[in-house]
């Protein structure tokens, strides 16, 4: 893997190939991993420059098949890649002293973004000095533990202990630039680089090319150069492999996500059905079930009046009960009517969403602010604007930790707007775990739905604001009649 940690590119501006700002702390490491790199090739240069000037035919011979390689890198995540020319510096700090390996992994190395302009010259040196740490820890300690190719099977563990200094070190530096650059946890950065939930395989698929240098340095042994022209088919069909492999990621990870989606989605309709339930058992009971209990009362009454021959007092009684008839009658087919004319039922929306605060409200200690008139609107729109209300309400309470919630729901500038807001933690939207994230894009996808607007502004210790506009009429849609 090598070090790329620019801007991402869907942050930068179309055609923009100015380097976007970095932090003080990445500016801090790739100082310190950069200077001493440079001042120790330096020194390495002047002291073995005799034994340089013999090696150099074949040190062009490698730098050649090093650009050769990375010029088809492969991208893993953001902006981290892997470096095909790895099996083959590694290969270099096998055959050669540490100072020429380290020499060819610091100029070797091909990346078409300097010569866009796209990166800094001290984010360029990092990358290279990334690499040609990482093939130097190799190359030592395979000379240190008196690794000889020409003695197999032992040569094996030796290399294998090579290419894990190469693949720990270089994992390490690249992992700490990318969450200096990004902000993204350290061990979120690393999970990502080395697989996503592929993980094992990834590793697996990486230590084994990397043995491949074993083989490229063997072979150099016995076939010099030829060695170098052939290694390139190998190293094409690794570059597919990983390519296979990456897009098997992405697919797992795709799937994985819309698992997620699809329970969240599963979990929301159950409790919007059991707000439906709650809103028609109050409608209910706050106009059905009054007049039929008169009813109920009435009808006693008759039944007196008959038991006791009071007859004549049924002319005053009779009408209360067809009176009583009556409302029942208006009560339950103005209930029908709402159910069927409003996906919210007889309550409206700025009911139905104090409905949703009263049962909330019991899992925070925040204090309720709630500015709510009923407003007209499609069923569509409103009821879009009860589940985008019940969402937020619902992620200020559970998530939040503020002490004051504001919810407010009326007709501004013509359009109805519907505002959500707290003073709790409030959170960086690219950190928030998959449920909280997919809430946010439902939230969204179904403002836009309506033909409305929808935005959010949060960041960490300054609470979460969320505003949704909805038209007052429905969007319409071509091809309907």
């Amino acid at each position: 893997m090598s070090a790329a940690t620019t801007v991402p590119a869907r942050q930068l501006p179309r055609r923009s190939r100015t380097p976007g700002p970095e932090p003080r702390a990445l500016k801090v490491l790739e100082a310190a991993g950069s200077i001493p790199v440079v001042i120790f090739l330096v020194f390495s240069l002047v002291s073995h420059r005799a034994d340089i000037r013999g090696l150099l035919p074949s040190v062009v011979a490698w730098l050649l098949i090093v650009v050769i390689a990375d010029s088809l890198p492969v991208p893993i995540w953001r902006t981290v890649q892997i470096a095909i020319s790895f099996p083959v510096l590694l290969a270099a700090g096998m055959l050669f002293p540490p100072y020429v390996a380290c020499f060819l992994a610091f100029f070797g190395p091909t990346d078409l973004r300097e010569l866009r302009g796209e990166i800094s010259l001290m984010r360029s040196l990092f990358n290279r000095a990334n690499i040609a740490l990482s093939i130097l820890a190799a190359s030592a300690v395979f000379h240190a533990m008196g690794g000889e190719l020409t003695d197999w099977p032992l040569v094996l563990p030796i290399a294998l202990l090579a290419l894990v200094a190469d693949v720990v070190l270089n994992g390490v530096l690249v992992t700490a630039g990318t969450h200096l650059l990004t902000g993204v946890p350290f061990l979120q950065v690393w999970r990502n680089i080395s697989g996503g939930g592929l993980t094992a395989p990834f590793l697996l698929s990486y230590l084994a090319f990397g043995f491949l240098a074993v083989l490229l340095a063997t072979a150099y042994l016995a076939a010099g150069n030829w060695a170098l022209v052939i290694f390139t088919i190998p190293m094409f069909l690794a570059r597919q492999m990983f390519m296979h492999w990456k897009h098997l990621a992405e697919t797992s990870e795709e799937l994985a996500v819309k698992n997620r989606a699809l329970i969240t989605v599963t979990e929301h309709v159950a409790e919007e059905r059991r707000d439906e339930r709650l809103t028609i058992a109050s409608g209910i009971h706050d106009e059905v079930l009054p007049p039929l209990y008169k009813i109920h009362l009435m009808a006693q009454v008759l039944r007196q009046d008959l038991a006791s021959g009071r007859l004549l007092e049924l002319e005053d009684d009779l009408p209360v009960l067809l009176q009583a008839v009556d409302v029942a009658n208006d009560a339950m087919r103005g209930l029908i009517r709402d159910l069927r004319d409003s996906p919210l039922g007889s309550r409206g929306l700025a009911s139905t969403i104090r409905l949703v605060v009263t049962q909330l409200q019991v899992m925070t200690a925040a204090d309720f602010e709630l500015e709510l008139e009923e407003v007209d609107g499609s069923p569509i729109t409103q009821l879009i604007a009860y589940q985008v209300a019940r969402e937020a309400i619902a992620n200020a309470t559970r998530h939040s930790h503020a002490t004051r919630i504001r919810v407010f729901l009326g007709v501004v500038d013509g359009s109805v707007r519907l505002v959500v807001e707290d003073d709790g933690r409030g959170f960086a939207p690219g950190t928030v775990d998959g449920t909280l994230h997919f809430g946010l894009q439902l939230m969204r996808e179904r403002v836009e739905l309506a033909g409305g607007t929808f935005v959010m502004d949060t960041q960490p210790g300054e609470g979460t604001t969320i505003v949704a506009r909805f038209p007052i009429e429905a969007p319409s849609r071509g091809g309907e009649h």
